[in-house]
């Protein structure tokens, strides 16, 4: 078949299992596809350049053999690509990570042989990014796409932990170890959200979710009421929560029954501003990017995915 496909391979993803799982699965779309390339990464944000070249040489498919922040780095190189405005190249993930949250809300092709049959049907559709602002590691104004879950605060301090530490472990029990871990010395900052040009909320927060999909941390269903196919952004705020009322909720919040607490806030909106005068820190998809403040808002652009 001629369909043109590159995977980009993040070898040192799911602890590393990635490098060692991943030559049979290859082996396979070799065999079926005559223009099939690999490419594997070797350092962190690579795999944006190496996306963002392969639009503009038109393959038909990029496919993310990774976790959820390789996806989220070939997402932003297809959208930087000359090729942008008309974009044909679509995007096959492969969940290869720590969490892979992004893959627990999609109907994802698991098996080689089911991903193959929709390449070759041109199964796919189209899904909704979420473009942010914000201040990068150096305090520049610099931009970034992402299609899952942005959240400041706690969780991202927690992410912050989890991606400098080895990920040799499953991803839900890496997340809650480096939770626990940053609990007992993380404090509430005061944050001001406003969202669709109103203000929503003004004091100590513990974390503020911008929301695309649904989960985030390895399978905490922290967005229940979230739809990667909808044109709203489900803005979740845990608000001013105690050590103890983090551990109480926890349970909850895998199971996605979390929202009727009184410190938890659900919102659907177009626009968000988040600013403080405490250093916060941010993430997106899993990576730790930067500080707020930050701003978010629907994307015009959107990514053809297989589903």
């Amino acid at each position: 078949m001629d369909k043109k496909i590159m995977a980009i391979v993040n070898p040192v993803s799911a602890g590393g299992k990635t490098a060692k799982l991943w030559p049979k699965k290859s082996r396979v779309f070799k065999k079926e596809f005559k223009y099939f390339k690999e490419v594997y990464t070797e350092t962190a944000g690579e795999a944006v350049e190496i996306a963002r070249k392969a639009v503009n040489l038109n393959y038909d498919y990029l496919m993310a053999v990774g976790g959820d922040g390789t996806v989220n780095e070939i997402v932003n190189g297809m959208l930087a690509a000359d090729l942008a405005d008309n974009l044909k190249t679509k995007l096959i993930i492969s969940a290869h990570g720590t969490g892979s949250d992004l893959s627990r809300v999609l109907p994802l092709p698991k098996k080689t042989e089911a991903v193959i049959k929709r390449i070759k049907k041109n199964q796919s559709r189209e899904v909704n990014l979420i473009k942010s602002s914000y201040l990068n590691h150096q305090g520049e104004e610099t931009s970034r796409y992402f299609i899952n879950i942005a959240d400041c605060g706690m969780g991202a301090e927690v992410a912050k932990k989890l991606n400098a530490s080895k990920k040799n472990i499953d991803g839900s029990l890496s997340y809650l170890f480096k939770l626990f871990q940053t609990l007992f010395s993380y404090q509430n900052k005061f944050v001001r959200v406003e969202a669709d040009q109103k203000l929503i909320y003004e004091g100590l927060l513990n974390s503020v979710v911008i929301a695309n999909g649904n989960y985030f941390g390895g399978g905490i269903n922290i967005a229940p009421e979230a739809d990667l196919f909808s044109e709203n952004i489900n803005l979740i705020l845990l608000k001013d929560f105690s050590k103890a009322a983090i551990i109480d909720n926890l349970i909850k919040a895998y199971q996605g029954k979390h929202l009727s607490h009184p410190l938890v806030e659900s919102h659907f909106v177009n626009e968000i501003k988040i600013s403080s005068d405490r250093e916060v820190q941010l993430e997106m998809d899993g990576e730790t990017v930067g500080t707020i403040d930050a701003e978010f808002k629907i994307s015009a652009k959107k990514i053809s995915l297989l589903v």
